[in-house]
């Protein structure tokens, strides 16, 4: 089983971003400990995580067959509250999955600060059961902005 990451651009289309969040997270991994021993600025988000954030925006259309679910606000605050993100990371997969698992956690957890950077935001989920590339599905989690949540 693997799993393929989507995000959205612009005009909201999506494109596979697992090598982005790989190599941002290796990135991120490298400037960490050059950064640990510096003083933190107050108000000010570090910056290699700040640029990963996705803008809260509209729903994403979803094609014919696939499935949309998008959360309330009060389920994507308590998913933050339950540290949804961690528990996915920590599951119990086989070896060969563990990249694609560590995937799912990550774009969970930059679609949620997303979505709570965003007053009344929320989270949508977007599962397409015809993956076409040999996977058992494509998924993806969007920010939603609070103004299309309930």
């Amino acid at each position: 089983m693997q799993f393929q990451l989507f995000r959205t651009t612009s005009a909201r289309t999506r494109r596979p971003v697992l090598p982005v969040v790989v190599l941002a997270g290796a990135a991120l991994a490298l400037t960490v400990p050059a950064t640990a021993a510096a003083e933190p600025e107050q108000d000010q988000a570090p910056i290699g995580i700040a640029n990963l954030i996705p803008a809260a925006d509209a729903p994403v259309p979803v094609g014919p067959g696939e499935y949309s679910y998008v959360a309330t606000h009060e389920i994507t605050q308590r998913a933050a509250t339950m540290k949804a993100p961690e528990a996915i990371a920590s599951l119990p997969v086989p070896a060969q999955y563990r990249p694609a698992n560590l995937g799912l956690a990550q774009q969970f957890d930059l679609a949620l600060a997303g979505a709570l950077a965003s007053p009344g935001g929320c989270v949508q989920v977007v599962v397409d059961p015809r993956s076409r590339t040999g996977s058992l599905f494509d998924y993806g989690f969007f920010p939603v902005a609070g103004e299309y949540c309930s």
